[in-house]
């Protein structure tokens, strides 16, 4: 099943029969495909909202869900939800593009609790292994121009901080090797390195 609608108004998404489409979906599989000619710069052309309102005290959850459950071994990769953005050859953006986008947004109620854009959990019931290499974050580089990459990109783009001494990205000097009691292992270019840390109180902060 393809559905191909030019999208002139993104109320045409939401006008949709949706349970139509969703029974589609589920009994055949289906391909949906959307173009927009929106050329705001100020306003984000969206192809499909999904809004949930929790009134309940207590509730959990909230989210959308994508589940993929298997019990044979499967080839060489297997993801449960992808985000893919892929520019044309004068394709670009003028400010940052991104494949997938986590945003929270705090207010004044949030008194407690622990609160992170991005959460990453990792499973392991009795008798779990982790095979040839596990890690809670894999990042990789292909193509035939990757080594652009090697020369000019970074592991990490930490925007919105300031650089000071006490900050989140904190400045001090480290006096002493000994200061340093703490590594994080990671694996780079398939070899195991340590990210070297120290204590606050040693980090001179």
């Amino acid at each position: 099943m393809a559905l191909t609608k030019t999208v002139v108004n993104q109320s045409i998404i939401r006008d949709y029969e949706v349970k139509k489409l969703l029974a589609k979906l589920f009994d055949e599989g289906a391909e949906l495909n959307i173009s927009s000619p929106s050329t705001s710069g100020s306003s984000s052309f969206e192809s499909l909202v999904v809004q949930t309102t929790m009134t309940g005290v207590g509730g959990v959850g909230g989210r959308a869900r994508f589940e993929l459950d298997t019990n044979v071994a499967l080839g060489s990769w297997a993801n449960a939800l992808k985000a893919q953005i892929e520019f044309g050859a004068a394709g670009r953006v003028n400010g940052l593009g991104s494949a997938f986008v986590a945003e929270m947004i705090l207010s004044a109620g949030c008194s407690q609790g622990n609160y992170a854009p991005l959460e990453l959990e990792l499973g392991l019931p009795a008798g779990a292994l982790t095979g040839t290499a596990t890690a809670m974050i894999y990042a990789s580089v292909y193509g035939d121009a990757a080594a652009t990459f090697d020369t000019n990109g970074y592991i990490l783009n930490l925007a919105g901080v300031t650089v000071a001494g006490g900050k989140v990205a904190a400045t001090g000097t480290i006096t002493n090797i000994n200061e340093v009691t703490h590594g994080l292992r990671v694996k780079i270019a398939g070899a195991d390195y340590y990210l070297l840390a120290a204590t606050a109180a040693n980090f001179n902060a």
